[in-house]
């Protein structure tokens, strides 16, 4: 016997009807002050539907009279005697008084042509949303505003909009429709909020892809996503969350409706469902309680003045009364119908024991009420397994490769009215294999202590020989861990140094030899090589094997002072001449690169024994150095104080400085600083590592001050 509910009206596309529906996938619905219900459809215009005498008129783009721009219906609103007709080509507004058809596009201000949501406020204004922005039409002035930068200034990236509202306290909501989430335009206060998920916080609103929004009688708000349904709660901004495990029907809700009961109604991929906003409880509708289908369309939702509710979905539209839909709420009783255990059929399996193979089990339940069991959900769990709810719309259940051990059932069931049974248990044990059973274990601890006590008594024989030889080896290997440390120390260091060798070789060397490759190109030609470019070019290579030349005399150098084999040659010499003309060598190049040098002795003359061309030779160094990591703009400033019985030489420039943790390092040319520009500053190591040894040969002193990004200060002291 098959009773269906009656008292739900369908209108659905007749093929034989001409003057019946257009279409039956229903995108927007509207009554008017007279009583006529606009329809809007996927592709086949607007039907406007007279129920009284159930007389269908159709709206659409070759329409004689009134052709609208577009058939692809997405809403439709009404004020008055104007009803708005949201397209994919602008919006229509009809005149019923004046019988004219006025159409907005962007050419009338409106941000986009595709219209995806309308909502008509308190203030009789239309709000537009598209797909890429929301517009404002003023009814009474028929001016429009885009108020789409507004969002973009307070970081709204996603503008395709789903959704419009304004609650009981004149608040507007936004619903954007790709990622963008929740938004709040609180009017009076001129405040913008955005309402997003948080990975992780089950507070935050559950989805960002928002589809529909209503308000109930205490003013609780609902949000509809793709992705369950939301509650917010305005004191503190967090969201309660509804699902598929809690009742909802499903989790991608298109319509939120709020009956002359207080009760939210919302259509779903799989059915409606009705919460009861004092129980919040659920109870679940489809197309056996005769709804059109289980699958309904967004912006097809709507409530008019008398209480009916409209759906519209896949398969036409739906008009009831809420109270109309009150059904026996009964509570379904879980009975277990047989268990496969292994292949093997069992009616009941409570307190039996199955081999430790025996692991795979099928459970088939069933209830006791046939009425409507497509939206009967089945709760269950299996304790040993897992401690959380599974739900399933199934009454088969599968358990596969189960460990040994004992387990209990628990299974129930939620009926379409949001009813629980009572638990239904069974409980049966799968037994270990015999090397996992108690007596197996016990020979395994027997055997196991027997095995320790003969290692520990040959352990301890063992122990006084081994003291004695393990005592020598301990300082044999402490000897030998630290010379492998400073080895390996060691040829860190000079790894790292031989890299930076390797970067400043290649640079000249590659650049004489794609010199000398034009020069030999350009020989080739038919009139040679000019003598001033070949000049030029000779210059270059001159350059470039001087760089080199002083590279290797750096080595040289270098080895030769840590050999104790390179001499001085001291005498009595003026330091601040040899200074300043060390410098003064440098300032053509220093200012060629955007850079100031100032020379600021503070004495005229100051005697001192040195090696003059040592000391020169350290002043262009640091100079040198400080021209490579100083910008253009900067400033290298040498300065020679007198200590009386010393003098003090510092170079300061303001380039990009040496973090503290490298101030003692960079003097040692096998712990170089490896910066990432070390190859564009063309920096072998070795200028600071010679300067350090020079000036430690005059029993002199040298050191750095400096600060990451703040420039640098090197000070000698002889």
């Amino acid at each position: 016997m098959f009773d269906p509910n009656t008292n739900i009206e369908h209108y659905k596309k007749d093929p034989f009807d001409e003057n019946g529906m257009s279409d039956n996938s229903i995108h927007g619905i509207y009554e008017d002050k007279d009583g006529l219900l606009w329809v809007g459809t996927n592709s086949k215009g607007v039907n406007i539907i007279n129920r009284k005498n159930n007389n269908i008129k159709h709206l659409n783009k070759t329409s004689k009279d009134y052709p609208i721009s577009d058939d692809n219906i997405n809403d439709i609103v009404g004020i008055d005697n104007k009803i708005y007709i949201a397209t994919k080509n602008g919006l229509n507004e009809v005149d019923k008084e004046l019988k004219t058809i006025n159409t907005y596009t962007t050419e009338d201000g409106i941000c986009n042509n595709i219209i995806t949501a309308l909502f008509a406020d308190s203030k009789k204004n239309i709000w537009i949303g598209t797909a890429n922005g929301v517009s404002i039409l003023n009814t009474n002035t028929n001016e429009i505003i885009d108020i789409t930068d507004i969002l973009t200034k307070h970081n709204i990236e996603d503008q395709y909009i789903k959704v419009i509202y304004e609650d009981s306290k004149e608040n507007y909501w936004i619903g954007c429709f790709i990622d963008g989430g929740l938004v709040k335009i609180d009017p009076y206060k001129k405040t913008i909020e955005n309402y997003r998920n948080i990975k992780d916080d089950k507070t935050s609103i559950s989805s960002n892809n928002i589809r529909s929004i209503a308000e109930d009688k205490k003013g609780n708000l609902y949000i509809g996503t793709s992705y369950g349904l939301n509650k917010l709660n305005q004191f503190d901004n967090t969201f309660e969350r509804y699902s598929e495990k809690d009742g909802l029907s499903n989790n991608t809700v298109y319509g939120l409706l709020v009956d002359d009961n207080n009760n939210l109604w919302a259509s779903t991929n799989s059915g409606i469902s009705k919460l009861d906003t004092n129980t919040m409880t659920f109870e679940i509708f489809n197309i056996i309680d005769g709804f059109q289908g289980n699958e309904f369309n967004g912006r097809a939702y709507y409530k008019n003045k008398s209480g009916e509710l409209f759906f519209g979905g896949t398969n036409g539209l739906n008009i009831f009364r809420p109270n109309d839909t009150n059904r026996l709420k009964y509570v379904p009783n879980v009975i277990f119908d047989e268990f496969k255990v292994d292949g093997k059929v069992y009616k009941d399996i409570n307190g039996q024991v199955f081999k430790y193979d025996e692991n795979t089990i099928n459970i088939s339940v069933f209830i006791s009420n046939y009425k409507n069991v497509k939206n009967i959900q089945y709760m269950y769990k299996l304790e040993g397994v897992n401690d959380s709810w599974d739900i399933s719309k199934s009454n088969n259940i599968n358990y596969s490769d189960l460990d040994p051990g004992n387990y209990t059932l628990k299974i129930k069931a939620r009926s379409y009215s949001g009813k629980v049974s009572d638990e239904s248990t069974v409980k049966f044990t799968i037994k270990p294999p015999f090397w996992k059973s108690k007596v197996a274990i016990l020979i395994y601890l027997i055997v196991i202590i027997l095995a320790i006590y003969r290692t520990i008594t040959n352990v301890k024989r063992l122990d006084n020989l081994v003291k004695n030889k393990t005592l020598q080896l301990t300082k044999e290997m402490e000897k030998n861990d630290k010379l492998l440390k400073k080895v390996i120390e060691l040829e860190k260091r000079k790894n790292n140094y031989f890299v930076n060798l390797s970067h400043e070789l290649r640079t000249p060397l590659n650049v004489i030899s794609s010199t000398e490759q034009l020069v030999t190109e350009l020989n080739k030609s038919k009139d040679g090589i000019g003598q001033d470019k070949l000049n030029g070019y000779m210059q270059v290579v001159r350059r470039n094997a001087k760089r080199l030349l002083n590279l290797i005399n750096n080595i040289i150098d270098t080895t030769k002072i840590e050999s104790g084999s390179y001499q001085l040659n001291i005498r009595e010499n003026d330091i601040v001449y040899i200074v300043e003309e060390a410098t003064l060598s440098l300032k053509d190049y220093i200012e060629r690169k955007g850079i100031e040098l100032i020379i600021d002795p503070e004495i005229e003359e100051k005697m001192i024994k040195c090696d003059e061309y040592e000391i020169e030779r350290c002043i262009v160094n640091l100079v040198s150095n400080a021209a490579k990591f100083t910008p253009e703009g900067g400033t290298i400033e040498v300065t020679i104080k007198d200590l009386d019985e010393k003098v003090m030489i510092i170079v300061k420039d303001t380039g990009i400085g040496i973090d503290k943790k490298y101030h003692d390092s960079i003097f040692n040319r096998f712990n170089q600083v490896v910066d990432q520009n070390v190859e564009s500053k063309g920096g072998s190591g070795l200028g600071l590592t010679i300067t350090k040894q020079i000036i430690d040969m005059h029993n002199g002193k040298i050191y750095v001050e400096s600060e990451l990004g703040k420039g640098c200060k090197f000070i000698i002291i002889l």
